[in-house]
């Protein structure tokens, strides 16, 4: 009788690795859609718009962030999607998600 090894480990890992795989290429597609919807002015924050494998727990996710706090840099990224009490708000990060939903499920479901 032959002898088969079981490494539930090993196909967890693969599966993880292909779910993550599809969720930055779900994650490219609304960072696409959000760098054709920021307003630019200076083009400063439509190329900190990116996609982020996070690390860690949980370490299946991904996030896609606009902005950073480097010195002089972007850091107003959430003053443009909310708006001040001097400015109004003009929407990217959100309209880019909804936006972006049959594309990133197709992505999901399919590869």
């Amino acid at each position: 009788m032959a002898r088969v090894e079981w490494h539930p480990e090993q196909i967890t890992a693969e599966i993880e690795k292909k779910a993550m795989d599809r969720l930055e290429k779900a994650g490219e597609v609304v960072a696409a859609k959000a760098r054709s919807l920021v307003p630019v002015k200076t083009g400063k924050l439509k190329d900190t718009i990116r996609v982020v494998r996070l690390k860690g727990d949980p370490k299946l996710n991904i996030r896609v962030y606009a902005g950073n706090r480097i010195k002089g840099g972007a850091f107003y990224a959430h003053m443009v999607e909310y708006g001040t009490v001097k400015t109004k708000a003009k929407p990217f990060m959100r309209p880019a998600l909804n936006g972006s939903k049959g594309d990133t499920m197709n992505i999901m479901e399919n590869g």
